[in-house]
C-alpha cells in the first residue's frame, strides 16, 4: 500500500528545474498589471492566517492527496497535483474515481510533496495552490517560492475531521455548496444506517486500529486522520496512554515487549502490512495471548483509511460495513 504518512524522514525538498522557474517567476512579474487589483481579490480566512485570493478562480494546484477529491466533488479538477495521482494506478492509495479522471484530463504532476518541482507549478499557472500543512509545513523553504506563483490556502490534516472541513470549506471558497449537498446528504443516511445495522457491535466493543512493523508497534486512536469514518460511525476506541500519541497526534511506536497494551481493545484492526509483520506477531506469546486474538475477534482494516472527500469517505463506509458483516458473522458463530 503506497504510504499517505509524512514524516521527519521524508521532508527533504528539491526545487526542480529552480533556474528556469527563476526566469518564468522574473518574465510573469515583467508582465504583472501595476495598477490596484483590491477589486479583484477577497480574503479567504484559514486555520493559519489570512489570503488573499482572486474573486475569480479557474487554475488549481494541489500539493497533497487529499484536496483533489475534494475539488472534484464539487466539478473541479486541478490542474497541476502530486505524482501519486499518475503512479497510484490500482487504487491502493487514492480512490481510482478520482485519480482516472485527474489524468484522464491531462493534468500535470508536480512531483511528489517530498520533491517537489517548481518548475512544473509555474508551468501549470495556477490562480490558488491548496496544501495541508504536514505536506506543505508553513516555515517549508519551497513556500515563498510558490507564493510568488499563486497565493497558498493551507488546510489542516491532522485529524479526524479534517476531511470533512476542508471539503466544506472548498465548497464555501468555489461557491458550490450547492454542489456538495446532495453528496453530504448521501453520506449522512449512508452512515446512519450502517451505524443503525451494526450498533450492538459498535455499543459493545472497543477498537484499535494496529501498525505492525517487523519489531515494533503502534496504534492510530479516534483522533488520528486514519481513522475518520470509524469514528463517525460512533466506533468506541481503547483508550491509550498518555506516552502512545506523539504531540503531532501520530502513534508511538513500541516493541512487541508491550503489546500488553492492546488487552483492552476488544476488537482489532490490522492496517495494511507486508505479510513477514504479520506473521512476526502470530509467533509473538504476547499477542496470543491478547482478548481480541483469543476470540478471533482481529481483522484487516479497510485499504485507504485516510479520507479526502465526502465521495471517498462513501467509498470508505461501504468498505467498512463489509468489516462489520464479518465481525457480526464472528459475534453470531460464538453465540
Amino acid at each position: 500500500m503506497m504510504s499517505l504518512f509524512p514524516s521527519a524522514r521524508s521532508t527533504r525538498r528539491v526545487l526542480g528545474g529552480l533556474a528556469a522557474a527563476a526566469t518564468i517567476l522574473a518574465l510573469a512579474a515583467c508582465g504583472t498589471p501595476s495598477g490596484d487589483t483590491a477589486a479583484d481579490t477577497r480574503t479567504y480566512e484559514s486555520d493559519f492566517g489570512a489570503v488573499e485570493i482572486p474573486q475569480d478562480i479557474e487554475r488549481v494546484v494541489s500539493i497533497d492527496f487529499y484536496t483533489p477529491a475534494a475539488l472534484q466533488d464539487i466539478g473541479i479538477t486541478p490542474v497541476g497535483v502530486v505524482n501519486s495521482y499518475f503512479t497510484d494506478t490500482e487504487g491502493d492509495a487514492i480512490p481510482l474515481e478520482y485519480s482516472e479522471a485527474i489524468r484522464e484530463a491531462g493534468a500535470d504532476s508536480i512531483g511528489e510533496y517530498y520533491e517537489l518541482n517548481l518548475e512544473a507549478i509555474v508551468q501549470a499557472k495556477p490562480d490558488l495552490v491548496l496544501a495541508t500543512q504536514d505536506f506543505l509545513p508553513l516555515d517549508d523553504p519551497m513556500r515563498p517560492e510558490i507564493e510568488k506563483i499563486a497565493p497558498i490556502i493551507t488546510f489542516n490534516a491532522r485529524d479526524g475531521e479534517a476531511w470533512r472541513t476542508r471539503s466544506v470549506e472548498l465548497a464555501k471558497i468555489f461557491d458550490k455548496e450547492a454542489e456538495l449537498q446532495p453528496l453530504v446528504d448521501e453520506y449522512t443516511e449512508r452512515r446512519d444506517e450502517i451505524a443503525t445495522k451494526y450498533a450492538d457491535i459498535l455499543a459493545n466493543n472497543t477498537f484499535t486500529l494496529l501498525g505492525p512493523d517487523p519489531d515494533e508497534w503502534g496504534t492510530y486512536g479516534s483522533k488520528h486522520f486514519m481513522t475518520p469514518i470509524l469514528r463517525d460511525l460512533g466506533a468506541k476506541f481503547r483508550e491509550q496512554q498518555d506516552d502512545e500519541v506523539t504531540k503531532d497526534g501520530f502513534p508511538e511506536w513500541f516493541s512487541y515487549e508491550e503489546l500488553g497494551r492492546l488487552s483492552n481493545a476488544d476488537i482489532i484492526l490490522l492496517r495494511d502490512s507486508p505479510q513477514e509483520n504479520i506473521d512476526a506477531l502470530a509467533k509473538n506469546t504476547l499477542w496470543n495471548n491478547l482478548p481480541a486474538v483469543q476470540n478471533g475477534m482481529v481483522f484487516d482494516y479497510i485499504d485507504r483509511g485516510p479520507t479526502g472527500s465526502f465521495g471517498w469517505a462513501l467509498q470508505n463506509l461501504d468498505d467498512l460495513e463489509e468489516r462489520f458483516a464479518e465481525i457480526q458473522s464472528k459475534v453470531d458463530a460464538a453465540q
